[in-house]
């Protein structure tokens, strides 16, 4: 059971700007329960389209997936290239 009821977001990239996050990109967000990453992004503001990447407790996660007091959320933008589909790059390129 978890002792606080606060969320941590760490946003990279123009994410610090709309998350209102200071230098680092880390912030404390209170949360009442779980809910689905698209739903808690509503309560700070963040557009779900604006996010390549999300993860939770350091893994991968799309935006359906639940958090709650305790989680760990990375937020990455659209414009970090890093998160190319390296796949289907490599096959474009040979």
């Amino acid at each position: 059971m978890p002792m606080s009821n606060k969320i941590t977001i760490i946003a990279y990239g123009s994410l610090q700007n709309e998350t209102g996050a200071t230098s680092g990109g880390e912030q404390v967000h209170p949360i009442g329960h779980r809910q689905p990453l698209c739903r808690f992004l509503e309560t700070i503001d963040v557009p779900d389209n604006r996010i390549q990447l999300a993860m939770v407790n350091h893994r991968a996660a799309d935006l359906d997936t639940l958090v709650g007091a305790g989680d760990r959320v990375a937020l990455f933008p659209k414009e970090y290239p890093i998160f190319v589909d390296w796949h289907t790059y490599r096959r474009t390129k040979v």
